[in-house]
């Protein structure tokens, strides 16, 4: 599912395209592709909530419920940043992020999970992940900046 995030989303949550309105006059905001990945669909709906209120980024955002759902959008929409869950059913984020950084090692990982075991965080790490962040942290962070970043 691909949709927008900021003043532009329609009724129905999808958007067209809109790459073209940031040349607009007044309009300065960077685009950025990003790819939600967790199994909760209101996680992913509040983490796309999150990104909606950031003046100097336009986000075009992807979901997906699952790692094997995740590699499919990877590999078709090429997001600048994919937000990772750890633990998804058919394929795990440890999984999924190692695929991601071996096959487009361009995009950025960021690891968003509700674990807090140091055996995950330094797995995450091993994988090259960008970032990694548990979700009760997830309120005090400058999500958009950290994404704009990698």
């Amino acid at each position: 599912m691909r949709h927008f995030v900021g003043p532009c989303i329609s009724a129905g949550g999808v958007s067209a395209d809109r790459s073209d309105a940031v040349g607009e006059p007044g309009a300065q905001r960077r685009v950025m592709r990003v790819l939600i990945v967790d199994d909760d669909p209101l996680f992913r709906l509040g983490v796309a909530a999150a990104l909606a209120g950031d003046e100097q980024l336009e986000f075009i955002l992807s979901e997906a419920g699952d790692g094997e759902a995740a590699l499919a959008l990877i590999a078709s929409e090429e997001p600048s940043v994919v937000l990772l869950d750890l633990n998804m059913p058919r394929l795990d984020g440890h999984a999924v992020a190692r695929i991601v950084k071996e096959r487009w090692p361009q995009i950025g990982v960021v690891v968003l999970t509700g674990s807090d075991s140091a055996e995950d965080r330094r797995r995450a790490e091993q994988l090259g992940v960008d970032a990694f962040i548990e979700k009760r942290e997830l309120a005090e962070t400058q999500l958009s900046d950290l994404i704009a970043s990698i």
